[in-house]
């Protein structure tokens, strides 16, 4: 058998190797990839299919909503070990840590999912399109590991009103990094989304939001902006984590 032949053989059964079945544990020693979305520097929110799967799109029958209507609800406890994420950040907000830091004991995770390879390995050793859609699938495997009871996970939007006096209401448009100069209200808007990590079950709802009237700048100066979305973020968090706990105690 000559060189050639012989270098052959060794890659195809490398190849082998690489698509045979492994366990969790296994696979995670692997090298880290990179993540394109944050290398490019451009925010990946979690998707509703990253934190519920499929279930959007199942075709739902009566049955289905009886039965869940028939499941036991479940609970989180004051001062339960959970993971706190915040969609689109690599760590929550400091002011939200520290309101559900009240509640509960929080472990922080990355709310920018990796998504996976364009190939990878089947049970059968034959490639398959990915692996671990569902991101929400894998924190509960590391909040299993790490004894945590639920995952949290919230969205945060922040937008702008103006008056319009033609039809005397408020209309409202995301505020990205852009200007306040005619904006006369701000609101924070958050929706929440609580699964148990042991079966799987989840909640998700719209806490109420606060809107905060800006002050008109004086003498030609800009409002104090910063100050006043701190205090709405503030205003906000403290309500969103004592109605997570009130609703699931």
């Amino acid at each position: 058998m000559n060189s050639k032949v012989c270098l052959i053989l060794c890659t195809s059964l490398l190849l082998l190797a690489g698509c045979s079945k492994s366990s969790i544990d296994a696979r995670k020693t692997g090298a880290p990839r990179a993540n394109s979305a944050t290398s490019k520097n451009v925010v990946t929110q979690l998707t509703d299919k990253d934190v519920f799967g499929n279930e959007a799109t199942l075709a739902i029958s009566e049955e289905d909503i009886q039965d869940a209507l028939a499941g036991e609800p479940f609970s989180v406890p004051l001062h339960s070990q959970v993971i706190l994420v915040q969609s689109g950040s690599k760590a929550p907000e400091t002011q939200m840590q520290q309101e559900m830091s009240k509640y509960y004991q929080i472990a922080t995770f990355a709310g920018i999912p990796d998504r996976p390879k364009s190939a990878s390995c089947n049970k059968s050793g034959a490639e398959s399109g990915s692996e671990n859609m569902n991101y929400m699938q894998a924190l509960r495997y590391i909040a299993a590991k790490g004894r945590q009871k639920a995952i949290i996970v919230y969205w945060d939007t922040l937008q702008s009103g103006k008056y319009d006096p033609v039809t005397k209401t408020t209309v409202w448009s995301d505020y990205r990094n852009g200007s306040l100069a005619d904006a006369t209200t701000l609101r924070y808007l958050v929706r929440v989304a609580v699964t148990d990590v042991a079966t799987g079950e989840w909640a998700v709802w719209s806490p109420v939001n606060y809107e905060y009237s800006l002050l008109p700048a004086l003498n030609g100066q800009t409002p104090a902006t910063e100050q006043q979305l701190a205090q709405l973020k503030q205003k906000t968090y403290a309500a969103v984590a004592k109605d997570i706990a009130n609703r699931f105690k």
